[in-house]
């Protein structure tokens, strides 16, 4: 079992001549707006290719928080300061030494990733334990968005499979509905209150009648700015 990290998606490759480069799940490069957050990989195995999340840490309470949206400064906004707090949290090792390790089960390539990874200040290695309700929910006590559990055995695909499972944490909140609005998107939102903070989420105007009334919203977790992360009306006239 893994902790549900909350950033984007990031690869990062050092080719045979020590090249650095990083891109997203999508194929964006990113190395140019990361700064020197990449520095370190200059010392791993050349012809080696990680895999892991992008991730920015700050301060909620008196507690480290994960930060997603800034994240999306840094990456999207190129906001210095954002930037200055990312940290990579790398999970899998896709090639080493110019080696294809895809077809090697997960517990192999950890192995592996922990003997050649950067680890440092800003770059770090998931953490792994065994899998346990107990488990999950002392992750989600500490912040994080859930968990992910992996097979020993897996093998390495792309996009969803069925050897790794998320498991999201589900909270629950009773809000104010306060109005209905049409985004540039054309999309329709409900614009709640949440204990005096202004809570945004889809809405259909089949709310209009419930304005003003109680609803229960289900979110995954609080961002470090205080926004609910994943949020949804989940019952209505609560």
């Amino acid at each position: 079992m893994e902790p549900k990290w909350d950033g984007f998606r990031l690869l990062v490759a050092i080719d045979d001549r020590g090249h650095i480069r990083a891109w997203s799940r999508r194929g964006a490069s990113l190395g140019d707006r990361l700064g020197s957050l990449l520095a370190p990989f200059a010392g791993a195995p050349r012809g080696s290719v990680f895999d892991g999340e992008l991730v920015a840490l700050s301060c909620r309470d008196g507690r480290v928080a994960k930060d997603f949206a800034a994240v999306r400064r840094a990456v999207l906004q190129g906001d210095s300061a954002a930037v200055s707090r990312l940290h990579v949290v790398a999970f899998d090792l896709l090639e080493f030494a110019g080696d294809d390790l895809l077809a090697l089960p997960w517990v192999k390539r950890t192995e592996l990733l922990r003997d050649v990874f950067p680890a440092g200040e800003r770059l770090r290695l998931v953490q792994t334990q065994p899998a346990s309700v107990g488990a999950h929910e002392r992750l989600v006590a500490l912040g994080f968005e859930g968990s992910v559990l992996k097979r020993p055995g897996s093998r390495y695909r792309p996009g969803r499979q069925i050897t790794w499972r998320k498991y999201k944490a589900s909270h629950r909140a009773i809000a104010t509905l306060r109005a209905l609005r049409q985004g540039r998107d054309r999309c329709g939102y409900a614009i709640c209150d949440l204990d005096g903070r202004r809570v945004t989420t889809l809405g259909s105007p089949r709310l209009a009648a419930l304005i003003g009334r109680r609803v229960e919203l289900g979110y995954s977790r609080i961002d470090a700015d205080g926004s609910l992360r994943e949020v949804r009306i989940t019952a209505l006239d609560v």
